[in-house]
């Protein structure tokens, strides 16, 4: 009788548990999440999401699906899916994107409120990333990093050239010596100094000069150029069309992380995102410095990634609430999100004493009082556009400097005025 009723209570056990798993199923929340990390970067997030879908999503009744769209693909798809009311529940974004699916009426605002239940304060984070995430006095997006130019030197070839492998360039003068001694060591193969000529790296590089000559890149009313647009403009690309010329560099480099893991590439001007894929290369030496002063001040180029929330059919307020629950959750552990290759965008993680183990982010985000992202207007993916044809038709050899200066200020003048 005993094991009769023993065998009941097992049972009704076993019913209550199943029932109480289907319950828990049923309130669960499911969001989509799209990502456009890919390769180092795609690891790291989707074991964040895959721990969050472990550890507190369970208790909290949400879970991620997260789905990862190559860059090249991903602002069309996330375009095509706004458009289409398809949009995933949560999105990453460039800083200077925002503006532009804010006034198409694309993304939901984080309101007062919600950003009072995470605890989340403006002074918290690094006032270029958050100011970037405001649009017409409403909030659109939550900074999660940023990403500035710093640079890249190679150990080996560091040593060769009779250079102390453990101390990056600072400055102009600094520089030229290091890239003459690589020149005279190497061989023809060997390029002493890597900088973007084509894509949006031309850009970066670009306008990395470019603010440390004049840091507007447009006037005080947002109407066209900086008025001293033509000749901060001039002298940046006199600085990297000079450093061709005296051989330091050449105008097609080619994919720099190959040559630089095969010992072609001396210092190469790139960002933090690399620094994984730079660490998982077996036998290369590498260290990490600021971006050198070339010009008057220290500026250096960068943008940051952010959540967006888009707007949508599926945007009630139980999915937006389970967004903010998994944002939430990947604020407290920023940490893990810098570690693989971000300069973090809160004190919190930049002051914590473990971030200086992480001697390369660390060396990186001693830039952050003077990193420069571009204008928070709508236009800046066109103004982008504008910038990149004239630079690399320079670098092609296609324009002279005054005309392709000349170009850029007209158009961005038309496009603006």
């Amino acid at each position: 009788m005993l094991k009769i009723k023993m065998f009941r209570i097992v049972v009704l056990i076993a019913v209550l548990l199943l029932s109480s798993l289907a319950v828990t199923a049923q309130d669960s929340v499911n969001i989509t999440f799209w990502s456009p990390f890919t390769g180092p970067d795609g690891q790291v997030i989707e074991a964040m999401v895959n721990d969050f879908n472990q550890s507190a999503g369970p208790e909290a009744g949400v879970n991620v699906e997260l789905l990862i769209v190559p860059w090249d693909e991903y602002y069309t798809k996330l375009t095509v899916s706004m458009a289409s009311n398809q949009a995933p529940n949560l999105a990453i974004s460039h800083s200077h994107r925002v503006p532009a699916f804010a006034q198409e009426g694309t993304l939901l605002p984080f309101t007062p409120e919600a950003l009072e239940s995470l605890s989340i304060n403006s002074d918290d984070y690094l006032p270029a990333l958050w100011n970037a995430g405001e649009y017409e006095g409403a909030r659109y997006a939550l900074p999660i990093d940023a990403f500035p130019r710093n640079i890249y030197y190679n150990k080996t070839v560091f040593e060769n050239a009779g250079l102390d492998p453990e101390v990056a360039p600072t400055n102009m003068e600094e520089l030229v010596a290091a890239l003459e001694a690589i020149k005279a060591s190497g061989g023809e193969e060997t390029i002493p100094l890597y900088f973007g000529t084509t894509g949006s790296w031309a850009i970066r590089d670009f306008l990395t000069l470019y603010w440390q000559f004049e840091p507007n890149l447009l006037n005080e009313d947002g109407t066209g150029v900086s008025p001293n647009f033509h000749e901060a403009a001039t002298q940046a690309l006199e600085i990297t069309t000079g450093f061709i010329e005296d051989g330091y560099a050449v105008a097609t480099p080619g994919d720099w992380t190959a040559l630089f893991a095969q010992n072609q590439v001396g210092i190469g001007f790139a960002q933090i995102t690399h620094l994984l894929s730079l660490s998982q290369i077996e036998g290369l030496e590498f260290g990490t410095g600021v971006f050198p002063v070339l010009g008057e001040e220290p500026a250096t180029f960068a943008l940051g990634h952010n959540f967006i929330l888009p707007a949508g059919s599926g945007q009630d307020e139980a999915h937006v609430n389970a967004s903010l629950t998994f944002i939430d959750w990947f604020g407290d552990n920023a940490f893990e999100w810098a570690a693989g290759g971000k300069v973090p965008a809160t004190f919190a993680v930049i002051e914590d004493p473990e971030f200086e183990t992480l001697e390369s982010q660390a060396i990186v985000t001693s830039q952050m009082d003077y990193m420069k992202l571009p204008p928070i207007i709508p236009q800046q993916s066109e103004i982008d556009v504008i910038l990149q044809e004239n630079v690399e038709a320079v670098y092609g050899g296609q324009s002279s400097i005054e005309d392709a200066v000349n170009r850029m200020a007209g158009e961005i003048n038309n496009l603006l005025g």
